[in-house]
């Protein structure tokens, strides 16, 4: 695995927190969660980084993995939200997340559960714990406070152009007895629900990933496989960035926004998932139709230091 560079890692984890700051205090009811993701993808593009997955705003039962295409949702009363971004430089990623409830104060204990559980297992993190002690704290804290912690989400390691690579640390203790070595960048997620303690593939989620170089006869789905494979090789991408109507009104004329009509994003996203060359994750939610939260942050350890790089908490 490659050196992970510290300083490049401290200036991402900065502007993550700021931007996390920013978003926060833009969420209200009636808002459409493609406001959100707009606001944060377009802000990273702004600064000169790239996101290292599209961001994410998943809704009350929905824990994960749901960006925009077409689609819209106003943001309701009582709803509670689960807003996934990071941001990019040169292969090196942050990850974070934090959750919100919509004008209503009736999940408080939840989402202040979901915190508590993160800020304990990133607090106990370190050289000498096991993912299966982490997790156990984790699942420890949510049945004590009432909750359950979802047992088949984790967090995991973050490598060089490698979102999930290495380790998973999980919400519950697992008997994983593996721990942090050498050098290692960690993502801490904790999801915490009110019902049964697992999450289920649902939906398409429009997130989209280069998973293989097979050829392809289709001319329209070919052109839109070089147009992908020049500018997302080997990080997660949205099939919005595809989409010509969506690059030119709101994502600031980064060099690669020259983009496809709607058909053909649509058409060949077909084609290329069939050839095996493009994979789109599922959205994730809970199996009984519960409310989840989730924070997440990241740490590194590098030469033998701790260092929380996205939380905003001190």
């Amino acid at each position: 695995m490659s050196e992970l560079n510290l300083d490049i890692l401290k200036e991402l984890g900065s502007f993550t927190r700021t931007l996390r700051k920013d978003v926060s205090l833009i969420i209200k009811e009636g808002l459409d969660i493609f406001e959100i993701i707009d606001f944060i993808e377009s802000r990273i593009f702004e600064n000169g980084y790239l996101p290292s997955f599209p961001a994410m705003v998943s809704v009350n039962d929905m824990a994960a993995h749901y960006t925009v295409f077409d689609e819209g949702y106003k943001l309701k009363s009582g709803d509670v939200i689960k807003v996934d971004f990071g941001a990019s430089k040169d292969g090196y990623m942050t990850d974070n997340a934090f959750t919100v409830e919509i004008t209503t104060s009736d999940h408080t204990d939840l989402i202040q559960t979901a915190r508590d559980c993160l800020e304990v297992a990133m607090d106990k993190m370190n050289y000498d714990v096991t993912m299966g002690e982490i997790g156990g704290l984790v699942d420890d804290l949510a049945v004590k406070r009432g909750f359950n912690s979802i047992h088949n989400l984790s967090g995991h390691q973050i490598g060089r152009y490698d979102l999930h690579c290495g380790l998973s640390v999980p919400s519950v203790d697992n008997g994983d007895t593996a721990f942090v070595e050498g050098e290692m960048q960690l993502a801490i997620e904790p999801f915490i629900t009110y019902g049964q303690p697992l999450i289920k593939a649902c939906r398409l989620s429009n997130i989209l990933h280069l998973k293989g170089d097979k050829p392809v006869r289709d001319a329209i789905a070919m052109k839109v496989l070089r147009h992908i494979r020049q500018n997302f090789p080997k990080q997660p991408f949205s099939k919005r960035w595809l989409w010509d109507e969506c690059l030119k009104d709101n994502l600031n004329g980064h060099p690669w926004f020259k983009g496809f009509s709607k058909r053909r994003v649509e058409y060949a996203v077909s084609v290329l998932k069939k050839y095996g060359v493009l994979y789109e994750y599922d959205e994730l939610g809970t199996v009984d139709g519960k409310i989840v939260a989730q924070f997440e942050d990241c740490v590194l350890f590098k030469d033998g230091v701790k260092t929380i790089l996205t939380r905003l908490r001190d």
